[in-house]
């Protein structure tokens, strides 16, 4: 009995070291075939895609505003003070419509003196025509006191002509009436060219006059222009963009006051991303979206400054403009670059970029992906042409994976 009682516990002892190995072996190899959680990607944490086939149309978007092709910059013409603002940025104008008043009263007192100097010229031109006229009666009187006395001096003259013959003038008085004859003559055609020079000197004097009051008019009109202009007017169709000064402020000769932008004379700058730059070219077709309607246009010339990691890109209308076009309007723009007949394509994902190469994690099956590389060629807002490295059906991870690309598969769960 002993003997028995001992054979079954060594029995009983080897089938439980065999169990206890079984259960290790067992266990050993779940753990191993279990996935790690550096791999594990939870189900909605991810969003996924399919590989397309089919035409691509290939475009860039951006944003950007209406700019006028023909700004007009206010400045100012004097020294003055801004005492009025009657309109503000985003108002329509007309050329006539006044969008602030400036005081200057140097320019007030400049106007009131020019006005006092023209009217004293103006007197001084009348007085002066007046002594003129008065001068120049007198010269002719003086010239018809000599032509009379001329007259005389050549009836004395005829007459003892025929006396002398009779002895009853002497010969040496005839001669004194012929002397006194010439005299007369000589004294008349003098006074004749002092009449001829003296209506000459009164014509110069009044020309000088004249030109004193013309210069005075100058002058007037000149003030003028700048009173006028104290009230500055948009001078153009279209939206007040920009007012440059305060009620009150102090400005000064050439300073700006406001921009205005013509609202009929169109352009459209678009902002985009600097990845996309190389894809633009000039005379591509573009859509310009203004929440009102579309406007067609071309590519017209694209900025070589990258700012902020964005490039411009001025576009030139073709089409009609929308009703609510104007400078400084918020747009959405298309940019049309190509069509790929045929292609390959995908939606876009996160970090893919044009014509360079990613790691994404194609689906295996349901729950399962592993990392392949793929060659990426053009792109749209949304979608990116596909080289190589899938086939059309592939199902891809989009989403960020960047903290996965240590892994080679990921295990999707839910």
């Amino acid at each position: 009995m002993d003997v028995v009682v001992q054979t079954n516990k060594a029995t009983n002892n080897k089938k439980f070291i065999a169990a206890i190995v079984l259960i290790f072996v067992l266990t050993t190899s779940w753990m191993m075939s279990r996935p790690s959680a550096a791999n594990k990607v939870l189900k909605h944490e991810i969003w996924s895609a399919r590989v397309e086939q089919g035409d691509l149309i290939v475009e860039v978007s951006g944003f950007g505003r209406l700019k006028s092709k023909t700004p007009r910059l206010l400045t100012t013409q004097s020294n003055a003070t801004v005492d009025e603002i009657l309109l503000r940025p985003g108002a329509l104008v007309t050329p006539n419509s006044i969008i602030l008043k400036l005081t200057s009263p140097q320019i007030s007192q400049d106007v009131n003196n020019t006005q006092r100097a023209l009217k004293a010229s103006k007197s001084n031109y009348r007085q002066r025509k007046i002594n003129q006229k008065s001068a120049y009666l007198a010269q002719q009187a003086t010239l018809e006191i000599l032509r009379a006395e001329l007259e005389s001096a050549e009836l004395e003259v005829e007459a003892q002509s025929q006396l002398i013959k009779q002895g009853i003038v002497s010969n040496i008085q005839f001669k004194r009436s012929k002397l006194t004859q010439r005299q007369l003559d000589r004294r008349l055609k003098i006074e004749q060219q002092r009449l001829e020079q003296l209506a000459a000197l009164h014509a110069e004097n009044l020309m000088i006059a004249q030109e004193q009051i013309n210069e005075q008019n100058e002058q007037l009109v000149l003030i003028s222009q700048q009173l006028e202009q104290l009230s500055v007017k948009a001078g153009i169709t279209g939206v007040l963009q920009s007012l440059a000064v305060e009620l009150g402020q102090s400005v000064n000769i050439g300073q700006q006051l406001a921009l205005v932008g013509s609202s009929t004379d169109l352009m459209a700058m678009l902002t985009i991303a600097q990845s996309q730059m190389q894809q633009i070219a000039l005379a591509q077709e573009v859509s310009i979206n203004t929440r009102a309607g579309t406007i067609s246009g071309k590519v017209n010339r694209i900025d070589p400054i990258v700012t902020g990691g964005s490039i411009q890109v001025e576009v030139r209308l073709t089409g009609a403009l929308t009703d609510n076009a104007r400078p400084e309007l918020n747009i959405d723009g298309t940019i049309f670059i190509d069509t790929i007949t045929n292609a390959l394509y995908i939606d876009k994902p996160v970090n893919a970029q044009a014509y360079q190469t990613g790691r994404l994690f194609r689906y295996d099956s349901a729950d399962t992906a592993s990392a392949v590389d793929v060659k990426f060629g053009a792109a749209t807002q949304d979608k990116i042409q596909v080289l190589s490295g899938a086939v059309t059906g592939d199902r891809f991870i989009l989403s960020d994976t960047s903290r996965w690309q240590a892994q080679n598969t990921l295990t999707i769960i839910d």
